[in-house]
């Protein structure tokens, strides 16, 4: 009886580790395979951000935050994950392709430069 008592503890002990991943709180990461800046050809110009990769797991969701343009006419981007700590998650990678629509209203003319995750990815011509 001990003996199956034992095993039955630890047992619950080892799923409990494996199954409950730990919280995570605020912005996780994103593993990009892909980003570019698509200029479509129209006038004014309008500009989307094209991007493939994986979230960390199924229950992470992508998010993003556009900035506007600073005085060195450079738009940053920052696209992170969010995920509810409670949640129990298959921990497996979770492909996304996700395009985003940069907002050019109110920018004066000049040459600019687009920056994802602190990275320059593109550079475009406004108005075009």
């Amino acid at each position: 009886m001990k003996k199956q008592l034992f095993v039955l503890i630890v047992l619950a002990v080892v799923l409990a580790a494996c199954g409950t991943p730990a919280p995570v709180e605020g912005r996780g990461p994103v593993f990009f395979d892909s980003a570019d800046v698509l200029i479509l050809e129209s006038f004014p110009i309008q500009l989307r951000l094209v991007m493939a990769g994986n979230l960390p797991t199924p229950c992470h969701e992508l998010a993003y935050e556009i900035a506007e343009a600073n005085a060195q006419n450079q738009i940053h981007v920052s696209v992170y994950t969010t995920v509810d700590p409670a949640v129990t998650c298959m921990q497996v990678l979770e492909p996304f392709d996700e395009t985003i629509a940069i907002p050019l209203d109110g920018l004066a003319d000049g040459e600019y430069s687009v920056w994802l995750n602190g990275e320059q990815i593109g550079e475009f011509s406004y108005p075009g």
